[in-house]
């Protein structure tokens, strides 16, 4: 015990002294205060006692273990260099303070502790971690196709569904470093891959969502589709609502504004009645006059010298089955007139509809929409037209179909991690394939004529799927290299419009 004391008195002498010739000799050194650079020692007080003091701070090289769950990083921090200093918990060797790749300072990650409902309750909060703001992106490139990135935010969410609520929300406890992690499955084994590179995050934090959307745009892509479902778009303020991480993207984060966005408006699967129609129509209202009316960072089609906000459709099929009970498309396609009306009272050409599974162009003429404003496309959220068990087979026999009217859709992957209930089965995605899928996409698209768009599923679905387009700790930022290497053209290279529709094609 006093040899433990004198230990503590000795980090506090060796702070006391540091911080004494702070002011004179610039940046504290933390290994001449006491910290130890080997990796032996647990160096977790002394380093939250000198961050704590909001002064700046300088790493020698060195391994340094920090098991806390917050550190202060208002003080300022530097690395001797940035690959020869790494803070880790006793967890794994990996670092939990991490920096980009473009050398910026992203800080202590999310949950570094990997804590669980043991630790926190059934519905306890997740506080730790502490990240620096990005910068605001500056990225400005000449691209052959639009890059338009489906964003389902599966991670993280403070909302209360139906009441309820769940603490998987905040972390996926199947990719923790133990396999036996309750809801993990006993024998799921720690997948660096599905470990974001941002911690188990806390997906309506403004400054993840800002670190997400900065990554995105230097990158090359140019807009996110939204989940938003049957979104309270008036409440959407609140914390616990489902609508909250959108209020924060529109609200809060900086680098948001960097992207295009595009909505995917309600379309249930349910019984055609008239309550239920109305439900709908007026949630597509909500979305158009709460959100796009209100915020003009939207992504557009250019068509006749007019603009055409873009929607995405989830359930096209869905749509027809609650205006028209399956029974033609008549009512379904009037709906879609009155969606164009409302963008038209606002001095739009029309609407764009992204559409899955979309009606056929026998049961809704595609030009008889386009006559009365709305632009009506064959969208995909998760295809990946290849055919075979692995990634790679799906790759080597990508095969879309071409028309002026398709947009190609490409997939970082197709491989669901247990315990998610989709069990997809298909091993083997990797950046490099993820790329030669876009560059097919993308020379499918200029041989063809096609519109110069490719969507990409996904952002960070990180449970069904697969890692996306966030970087995490096996592949760091290959699946965004693989975007950029695709779409991005040299520089010089004349800008180009990619957004323009030809009306009567």
């Amino acid at each position: 015990m006093t040899r433990f004391l004198l230990y503590l008195l000795g980090i506090g002498l060796s702070a006391s002294v540091c911080l004494a010739a702070a002011a004179a000799d610039g940046p504290l050194n933390v290994v001449a205060c006491g910290a130890d650079p080997t990796g032996r020692a647990d160096c977790t007080r002394l380093l939250q006692e000198l961050h704590g003091r909001r002064v700046p701070l300088f790493y020698p090289n060195g391994t340094y273990r920090f098991n806390g769950e917050t550190l202060d990083f208002t003080g300022g921090v530097a690395f001797e260099s940035r690959d020869g200093v790494v803070i880790r918990n006793d967890l794994s060797p990996q670092p939990v303070v991490v920096s980009d790749d473009q050398g910026h300072l992203i800080g202590l990650q999310q949950n570094p502790l990997e804590l669980d409902e043991r630790a926190l309750g059934p519905r306890g909060p997740m506080r730790s971690g502490r990240l620096v703001p990005p910068p605001l992106s500056e990225a400005s490139y000449p691209v052959a196709v639009d890059l338009i990135a489906h964003w389902y935010n599966d991670g993280g969410l403070e909302c209360r569904r139906n009441g309820g609520g769940w603490i998987g929300w905040y972390y996926w406890s199947w990719a923790f470093h133990a396999p036996s992690t309750p809801g993990g499955g006993a024998g799921d084994p720690y997948d660096p891959a599905r470990h974001p590179l941002l911690g188990f995050y806390r997906g309506d934090d403004p400054v993840v969502l800002d670190w997400q959307c900065y990554w995105l745009a230097e990158y090359g892509v140019k807009a996110v589709t939204l989940c938003c479902g049957a979104a309270d778009f008036d409440g959407w303020q609140r914390p616990d609502a489902e609508a909250h991480w959108l209020y924060q993207l529109f609200h809060r984060v900086p680098n948001f504004q960097r992207l295009k966005y595009v909505l995917w408006p309600p379309t249930p699967w349910v019984k055609a009645t008239p309550e239920n129609r109305r439900k709908v129509e007026e949630g597509w209202e909500r979305v158009i006059d709460r959100v796009y009316l209100r915020h003009g960072n939207f992504y557009a089609l250019e068509a006749g010298g007019e603009k055409y906000p873009v929607l995405f459709v989830y359930e096209g099929e869905a749509l027809r089955g609650v205006f028209d009970n399956y029974r033609g498309a008549e009512q379904t396609a009037a709906f879609c007139r009155r969606v164009a009306a409302r963008f038209q009272a606002a001095g739009y050409g029309g609407v764009a509809l992204f559409v899955r599974h979309a009606t056929s162009d026998q049961l809704m003429s595609r030009a008889a929409l386009e006559r009365q404003g709305v632009l009506y496309f064959s969208a995909s959220y998760s295809e990946d037209s290849g055919k075979g068990r692995t990634y790679a087979e799906r790759v080597a026999s990508f095969a879309p179909a071409g028309g002026p009217r398709t947009i190609l859709n490409t997939c970082t992957a197709r491989h669901s991690q247990a315990p998610h209930p989709s069990r997809w089965v298909c091993p083997g995605h990797t950046p490099a394939l993820f790329g030669e899928q876009v560059r097919k996409a993308v020379a499918q698209v200029q041989t063809n004529g096609m519109l110069r768009i490719v969507t990409c599923y996904n952002v960070a679905e990180w449970a069904e799927g697969g890692p996306g387009l966030q970087p995490n700790r096996q592949d760091r930022f290959g699946y965004l290299e693989a975007v950029r290497d695709a779409v991005v053209l040299p520089s010089g290279s004349a800008v180009r419009t990619n957004c323009v529709f030809e009306l009567g094609r």
